[in-house]
């Protein structure tokens, strides 16, 4: 359904930690899931940062139809 990369970026105190979502497209059909999937991931604790338009023909390693690639950032405490 959709491919996950966590990232940790560490600074003098900060963490964050980076989830980049490709959502393929069939779901972007239907906004309700769309929308509660989305709420879950605020739920844990992560932003949305960046909404990145791949492009209609775009595909992820499965080959599924992917236009939208989401960025989310959360900070994580010491």
């Amino acid at each position: 359904m959709e491919n996950a990369i966590n990232l940790t970026n560490n600074s003098m105190k900060n963490k964050f930690e980076y989830k980049i979502l490709d959502y393929v497209n069939l779901e972007h059909h239907n906004y309700n899931d769309v929308e509660t999937f989305l709420n879950k991931i605020g739920s844990d604790g992560f932003e949305l940062v960046e909404v990145i338009d791949m492009g209609e023909n775009n595909t992820n390693k499965d080959g599924k139809s992917s236009r939208y690639r989401y960025i989310f950032k959360r900070w994580i405490s010491n």
